[in-house]
C-alpha cells in the first residue's frame, strides 16, 4: 500500500470517527421524553406496624423529559427516594395508601434539577403490613452495683431514659407495665460506669425503642472521718432546765478521699427538738445537718441520748 492509499484510508477512519461522534452528539442532545421508575424506601415508619417485604419498598412509574445525554445517565442509576411514611402514607378503613403526587417534591429531587417530571402515576399504592400492640413503659433495675475498695456512689444511678416504646404481641404486651433490665452484677472500680444495655437481647419477642439504654454510675474513692460536735436544743422552753446524756456526740461521716482536708466541725450542726417529743420520752434521736457539699453522708453516735428534766 503506497503512502497515498494510507493517507486515504486514515482520512476515511477519521471521517468515519468525526461523523460517528457528530451522529452522538446531535442524536443525544435532542430533548426526549421516557418512562422511569423511582423506587420509594420509607422513614419515620410507626414502631407499632411492621411492613410486608415487598411494601418495604415501592416503585412508581414516572414520566420524564431531558436531553438524550441525562436520560443515557439515568438508565444506568437506580434512581431512589427517602419519603416519611408518617406524612405520605395515609389510612383508610384499616387500609394503607400511599399516593406518589403528593410526594412530588421529593421525587423531583430524586431524579435531579436537569431531568424535568411531567408525570408522575398517581395509581394509590396499597402499603402491606402488620399492626402490633405498643405502648410507653418504665425500666425497672434488676441487677446489683458492687463497689470494690473504698469506692463509693456518689449521686443517683439512673438510666438515661424513663420510659421506652415496647411492641408486639398483644398479649405480651398488654401483661407488661414495666421493663425489667436484668443484668450480672456491675462491679465498679472507677469514677465513671456507663453500661450499654441492648433491650432487644434481653427481649428478642419484643420491637423497642430506642433499642439501646444507658445506665451511668458514678463514684469516688472514698474515706470516713469523725468529730465530736455538740448538741443544741431547739425549741427549748424558757424556764426549763434539760439535761443531755451525753451532751457532745461523735459524726461519723464520708467523703472523697481528695475532700477530707476541707472538711470541719463547723460543717456539722447536731439538733434535738423538743416539739418532737411526747409527754415522758425519756430519749431523743439527734439529728446532723451538713452544710459542706462535699460531705457524702453522716451519721451520729450514738443513734439517741437520753434527757433528763430538772426540778
Amino acid at each position: 500500500m503506497t503512502r497515498s492509499d494510507y493517507s486515504k484510508f486514515f482520512s476515511f477512519i477519521v471521517f468515519t470517527i468525526a461523523a460517528a461522534i457528530l451522529w452522538f452528539l446531535f442524536r443525544y442532545n435532542n430533548t426526549y421524553v421516557e418512562d422511569t421508575t423511582v423506587k420509594v424506601k420509607w422513614s419515620n415508619v410507626p414502631v407499632d406496624i411492621e411492613l410486608n417485604d415487598d411494601s418495604r419498598t415501592v416503585e412508581v412509574p414516572v414520566k420524564v423529559q431531558a436531553s438524550g445525554f441525562r436520560l443515557l445517565w439515568l438508565n444506568y442509576k437506580v434512581v431512589s427516594s427517602t419519603i416519611d411514611f408518617n406524612t405520605s402514607v395515609n389510612s383508610r378503613n384499616g387500609e394503607l395508601i400511599f399516593r406518589p403526587e403528593n410526594s412530588r417534591k421529593m421525587i423531583n429531587a430524586a431524579v435531579g434539577e436537569d431531568i424535568q417530571v411531567l408525570e408522575i402515576d398517581n395509581t394509590p399504592i396499597s402499603i402491606g403490613y402488620e399492626k402490633f400492640a405498643s405502648k410507653k413503659v418504665p425500666l425497672r433495675k434488676n441487677f446489683k452495683v458492687k463497689f470494690q475498695g473504698n469506692y463509693q456512689e456518689v449521686g443517683e444511678s439512673d438510666f438515661d431514659l424513663d420510659v421506652v416504646t415496647i411492641t408486639g404481641n398483644d398479649k405480651l404486651v398488654n401483661k407488661l407495665d414495666f421493663l425489667d433490665v436484668e443484668l450480672d452484677n456491675i462491679t465498679i472500680e472507677d469514677s465513671l460506669v456507663v453500661k450499654k444495655i441492648d433491650l432487644n437481647a434481653l427481649y428478642p419477642k419484643l420491637r423497642i425503642d430506642p433499642p439501646v439504654v444507658s445506665y451511668t454510675i458514678r463514684a469516688a474513692q472514698m474515706t470516713e472521718g469523725s468529730m465530736r460536735i455538740p448538741i443544741t436544743l431547739i425549741n427549748k422552753p424558757v424556764d426549763a432546765k434539760i439535761k443531755l446524756i451525753p451532751e457532745v456526740v461523735t459524726v461519723v461521716f464520708s467523703c472523697r478521699l481528695k475532700d477530707y482536708e476541707s472538711v470541719s466541725a463547723d460543717d456539722f450542726k447536731v439538733t434535738v427538738d423538743l416539739q418532737n417529743l411526747s409527754s415522758g420520752d425519756t430519749t431523743a434521736v439527734p439529728m446532723v445537718t451538713v452544710s459542706n457539699e462535699v460531705v457524702n453522708e453522716a451519721r451520729v453516735q450514738p443513734q439517741s441520748v437520753q434527757i433528763l428534766i430538772i426540778q
